[in-house]
């Protein structure tokens, strides 16, 4: 899958060595999810699925990892926790109706390009008082990004004309026949200390700045790094609906 100048199957491996669950989002899925052994929940856009599996370890209850990315897949395939890997699109998704109780993506909305049609087999597929949630960056976590956006400033008006506003996902539900119950602002304080996933493009942000913007972002973080750890806050919007009860 290439998306913004990113190919999923050729950067599988710097997406599987540097990406990570975010606490605070996993809590809210936790909390906001009502999952319980019996529940089936699907992820869309699941790359190599650690949100999927850790949910799936945690509620043992029966789970879906959707991804457009054969090789993202393959990392899924080779943990132990059960959960069904399924390759296929957001788009279309390849369920029968009324087949979940939670459908949730995380940093994906941005990647799909019919995102209406999207929110429309979440609603098909979706069981009557199931949820749904996107987890996403606001305009403002966009610009607050105290690394990517303070050493790579020419990726925030970029970003910015591929995410949608919180608003308009908000419409989108609504339009399937969604109900829109509520986001939650998350945000976590982490360190960087290597500067080894910004030299692996592992932000797609990254991929669709200029090869100058880039390599001019990376000299001014790594003459930083040897002063010593970089502080910042990662920050996600959870938009969550649900489906009416009939």
């Amino acid at each position: 899958m290439r998306a913004y100048g990113v190919d999923y199957n050729e950067d599988a491996d710097d997406y599987a060595a540097h990406r990570q669950v975010h606490g605070r989002v996993f809590q809210d899925l936790c909390r906001q999810g009502r999952l319980v052994p019996t529940s089936t929940l699907l992820e869309v856009g699941c790359g190599t699925g650690n949100y999927v599996r850790a949910l799936a370890s945690r509620y043992r209850c029966i789970a879906f990892g959707l991804d457009p990315a054969a090789a993202m897949l393959l990392y899924g395939r080779a943990q132990p926790e059960r959960v069904v890997w399924v390759l296929g699109r957001a788009e279309h998704l390849n369920f029968a109706d009324n087949a979940f109780d939670l459908t949730f993506s995380v940093d994906v909305i941005h990647h799909i390009s019919d995102k209406a049609a999207f929110y429309g087999e979440v609603a098909r597929t979706l069981r009557p008082g199931g949820q749904v949630c996107t987890v996403t960056d606001s305009e403002k976590s966009i610009r607050q990004r105290e690394v990517l956006s303070g050493y790579f400033p020419e990726t925030v008006e970029l970003e910015l004309t591929r995410y949608p506003r919180i608003g308009q996902l908000e419409a989108w539900m609504a339009a399937a026949g969604l109900k829109v119950l509520s986001t939650a602002m998350v945000k976590e304080p982490y360190e960087v200390t290597s500067i080894q996933p910004f030299r692996d493009k592992a932000y797609s942000s990254l991929h669709i700045i200029s090869e100058a913007a880039w390599r001019g972002g990376l000299e001014r973080l790594e003459r930083d790094l040897a002063c010593g750890p970089i502080r910042g806050t990662s920050r996600y919007a959870c938009v969550w609906g649900c489906k009416p009860e009939r």
